[in-house]
């Protein structure tokens, strides 16, 4: 019983972030282009440095709720622990199954789908082992009994 209220919780919470995207890429695009013309758009290469030290949200984040699932993940190892964290940040954010299938979905090749994807799940796995490895050795640093 437990897991299907469970479950129910789940359809409900991703249903409410589906109503909202449904919604607002109805009218926001169009919004957006009303709002901007006129306005001149820097190409993406030319905010590189705020992008690059606002970068460091994703790592905090990371960081954050490692920290918080630590005492969990630590018990399968390191390794198994980066390997299931970055599945479930790239799940939470709809990158796991949800972006590849959708691509394919539209059109794209199967092929072009898993490249499309491919680099994305790389920075999270990437993220992830940083902020997992990282942590631990951090522990084994300054902790006084490994020392």
């Amino acid at each position: 019983m437990k897991i299907i209220l469970l479950l129910i919780i789940a359809l409900l919470a991703s249903f409410s972030g589906f109503v909202v995207h449904v919604f607002t890429v109805e009218w926001l695009p169009e919004w957006v282009s009303t709002q901007m013309q006129g306005l001149e758009v820097k190409p993406s290469w030319d905010v590189r440095y705020v992008a690059a030290l606002t970068s460091i949200e994703i790592g905090l984040g990371a960081l954050g709720l490692y920290l918080l699932g630590r005492q969990k993940f630590i018990q399968i190892g390191r390794f198994k622990s980066a390997l299931l964290f970055s599945v479930l940040l790239l799940a939470l954010n709809g990158r796991l199954i949800r972006q590849p299938l959708m691509d394919f979905v539209i059109g794209n090749s199967w092929h072009v789908a898993i490249v499309q994807n491919a680099f994305n799940w790389l920075s999270w796995i990437l993220i992830v082992f940083i902020v997992v490895y990282g942590y631990e050795l951090v522990v084994r640093l300054t902790d006084k009994k490994y020392v």
